[in-house]
């Protein structure tokens, strides 16, 4: 699928205005690598024929939108209420290969841009077109969060072995190509510094914010519901408060979180979120939240549920204060970029169940929105880029949904939905051990009080200065009454408790949380 200017603008003239303010901290991610996914379409998998080349996982393993919409039930059973896809956009046809001849791979993964709007082939066929997926899951009261990219294109360093080696200084979009070898126009950054040899924009030329503020109307019009957008750190503030505002204005409600690459420098993470004021989701962006990450061998919090103590929760939180709204940042236990939380020996270090569960209570109730990786629900395993993004397929989705991780996220999912402060709420500490952690989450009148307990052995918590009154505890369904602000509880291990004070939509205490745990 391919669009024009005109066709873009036409389309986003004719849009729909949104029915009714939406507040993305209501929502909860599956971030999903589509061609990893699973395949519903073979036809489509070697389109150029070098770049399909299964169990290969440098390059197309055959994902595509049409298995993606197969799947969308799996998803929305286990809660998940918005998808976000990895760059859809046309990726350069065919192999790459670098002039030294020492990296060769394809762009399965979206973030080689060829032609910035024009959809990649090898996601598309008959009835799965990228707008049937997003009718699809809004069908499904789904959101879609597409992944854009606006600081690169492609690499160029190609080989002339390359089929597009002719070809590859261009970056395409709304029928306008740019050749960075002949950039009259200066369109491209040929300073430094650059990401490997990836063609680089330059932000200090408004016509390349003009463009690509054309290109992302367009898809908005489409229907996409926000954007996850990449590599902020390669371009100047300016241009990025500039693009922010002009996606706001041509659509309401609409979110954005941006990645910047850093797991302590809270300075310059957070002030993207202060680019301009007003909420997140009219003005400016949030971003993931990598400090709080435990992305194998670097999240910060990885150590944490794998043995260590609570008390590095304490110091990273204690930079909120930094952030615009920390309740809008995207959470994350792992993702595309680094070993998965159940690493590889010698690729980062093994996952046990207690510890996926452990990780994923405290994600689901902590402040943030919280966004989880495909196959996480089946604990897959995966070592550095691109181990860690192995083929789920129709086999892995299946199986994954006996694995009690799949059940104790359909729980949590349920038991954050039920309760506004579990979404909204200011977060304030009550207590931190070793291997306890308790707080408390108030928005407006209703309050949450959140055990958490990662011991091999039950554990009794206490909090006080809590809101007198009765309290509904959200896993198990019991009611108590808070007297004098004091609360107390045993907490199973590897579990968790959450009380609430205030309204409680559906009975989350009714699901199976996983809890039989496997010899």
């Amino acid at each position: 699928m391919s669009f024009s200017k005109a066709a873009f603008l036409a389309a986003f003239l004719a849009a729909a205005p949104a029915a009714g303010a939406v507040d993305f901290r209501d929502e909860s991610i599956y971030l999903v690598l589509t061609d990893r996914y699973a395949d519903g379409d073979p036809a489509n998998n070697d389109v150029f024929g070098d770049e399909y080349r299964p169990g290969d996982l440098r390059y197309y393993q055959g994902g595509d939108f049409k298995g993606l919409m197969e799947n969308l039930d799996h998803i929305r059973k286990m809660g998940f209420s918005a998808v976000w896809i990895t760059p859809p956009v046309m990726q350069p046809p065919g192999r790459y290969v670098n002039s030294s001849k020492t990296y060769d791979a394809a762009g399965y993964h979206g973030y080689w841009a060829w032609d910035f709007s024009r959809i990649d082939p090898h996601l598309e066929s008959k009835g799965a077109s990228y707008r049937d997926l997003i009718k699809a899951l809004h069908s499904k009261d789904m959101k879609l969060i597409q992944d854009i990219v606006l600081n690169h294109a492609h690499g160029g360093d190609a080989d002339p072995s390359v089929k597009w080696y002719a070809e590859r200084g261009l970056a395409r979009g709304l029928g306008r190509s740019y050749d960075y070898f002949d950039d009259r126009q200066k369109w491209f950054n040929h300073a430094g510094p650059v990401i490997a040899d990836l063609l680089d924009f330059n932000d200090q030329n408004p016509e390349v914010l003009k463009w690509f503020t054309d290109i992302y109307r367009g898809y908005q019009a489409m229907g996409v519901d926000a954007f996850r957008v990449d590599t902020l750190v390669w371009m100047n503030n300016d241009f990025w408060k500039d693009f922010a505002r002009a996606m706001h204005a041509s659509k309401k409600d609409f979110f954005m979180f941006g990645e910047a690459w850093t797991n302590d420098d809270f300075v310059m993470l957070s002030s993207y979120t202060r680019l301009s004021p007003g909420s997140p989701m009219n003005s400016a962006m949030s971003v993931l939240d990598m400090p709080l990450s435990s992305m194998g061998t670097w999240g910060p919090m990885e150590k944490v549920f794998k043995g260590g103590d609570y008390s590095e929760a304490d110091a990273l939180f204690s930079h909120d204060g930094l952030y615009r709204d920390p309740t809008y940042l995207v959470t994350f236990l792992d993702n595309h970029d680094k070993p998965r939380f159940n690493g590889v020996e010698g690729d980062g270090t093994p996952a046990t169940l207690a510890q996926y569960f452990d990780a994923l209570d405290f994600y689901f109730t902590v402040r943030g929105i919280p966004c989880v990786y495909y196959g996480t629900e089946g604990r897959m395993a995966g070592g550095n880029d691109p181990d860690n993004r192995r083929m789920l397929g129709a086999d892995g989705i299946k199986r994954s949904e006996s694995d009690p991780v799949f059940f104790r996220l359909t729980k949590l999912n349920a038991v954050r939905k039920s309760a506004a402060p579990l979404r909204r709420g200011k977060q304030t500490r009550l207590s931190s051990a070793r291997d306890q952690y308790a707080f408390r989450r108030d928005y407006f009148r209703e309050t949450a009080a959140v055990f958490l307990n990662k011991a091999d052995a039950a554990a009794p918590m206490n909090a006080e200065g809590l809101p007198d009154g009765r309290y509904r505890e959200l896993y198990t369904g019991v009611k108590v009454r808070v007297k004098s602000g004091k609360l107390s509880a045993e907490v199973p291990a590897h579990g968790l408790r959450v009380f609430v004070k205030g309204r409680v939509k559906g009975k989350p205490w009714l699901l199976a949380g996983g809890e039989e745990v496997p010899e």
